[in-house]
């Protein structure tokens, strides 16, 4: 049981939130420089899709009564990995907006990347109460609907943003 808690730190710690710019070197995926930022965008939008979703499957099991303490840790670290996957997803494209050199897209990329370092303290959150051994079902499921709330609105800033960064969807 502490392998897998530390299993699961072992991966957050692994990718530093707030980073992105330590991927400087993200390979083009489309013929052109705009094409790849509206493909690493639609990528990216994508995986925080599935972010939330995880987050809507995990906070559904919570809510029921067969959700049993042991199941935490599995679905914890699922979505630290689905999360994770968003922000190396992120970090590509960043990477690419800031080849671009516009600074209205640095902008809007820092302030995305501002908003996942928000969203990652879920995650401190979270096992702060497991480790005081305070996490109940109700505090799983109310922090899973936090979580999607929270990327429900990241995915609205990245749609809105995506003129300053030079694609529009």
């Amino acid at each position: 049981m502490k392998l897998n808690v530390f299993a699961a730190l072992l991966l957050f710690f692994s990718f530093t939130p707030g980073a992105w710019t330590q991927y400087p070197g993200a390979a083009l995926t489309g013929p052109t420089p705009g094409a790849s930022l509206r493909n690493a965008a639609a990528a990216t939008q994508t995986q925080a899709a599935m972010v939330r979703k995880t987050a809507y499957d995990w906070g559904r099991r919570a809510n029921s009564g067969a959700y049993r303490p042991e199941y935490f840790q599995q679905d914890y670290a699922n979505l630290q990995w689905q999360f994770q996957s968003l922000r190396m997803q992120f970090n590509q494209m960043g990477s690419i907006a800031l080849q671009l050199g516009r600074p209205r897209a640095d902008n809007a990329v820092a302030e995305l990347d501002a908003g996942l370092n928000v969203i990652a303290e879920l995650f401190t959150f979270l096992e702060q109460q497991y480790q005081a051994g305070a996490l109940d079902r109700a505090t799983v499921a109310r922090t899973c609907d936090v979580f999607q709330d929270a990327m429900r609105e990241w995915e609205r800033e990245l749609k809105r943003s995506s003129a300053r960064m030079g694609f529009v969807w």
